[in-house]
């Protein structure tokens, strides 16, 4: 059992460079991982990458500049799944 087995996680900027690495190495510790995306072929190929892990990951099309828009996601997911356990920076 991993440290984040079943925390719940949000990583802004999920599907490039670092943040891709930070979501796929969450997905490998069984977190349950929401990323933010612009671009729906990255979020495509981060889903192939996770592979069985997949089931674990949900993308969000959210402008991560707009605090309004921030807030209707953390209010989904924690409509969703009742908590934000990690938010990396």
């Amino acid at each position: 059992m991993s440290n984040f087995q079943a925390t719940v996680t949000l990583v802004a900027g999920g599907t490039g460079g670092l943040g891709r690495a930070v979501a796929l190495a969450f997905l490998r510790a069984e977190a349950k991982v929401h990323v933010t995306f612009r671009n729906q072929a990255e979020l495509d190929e981060l889903y192939r990458a996770a592979e069985a892990s997949a089931i674990q990951l949900q993308g969000h099309s959210v402008d991560v500049t707009d605090g309004n828009s921030v807030s209707q996601l953390v209010e989904s997911i924690l409509k969703k799944d009742g908590r934000l356990d990690v938010l990396p920076y």
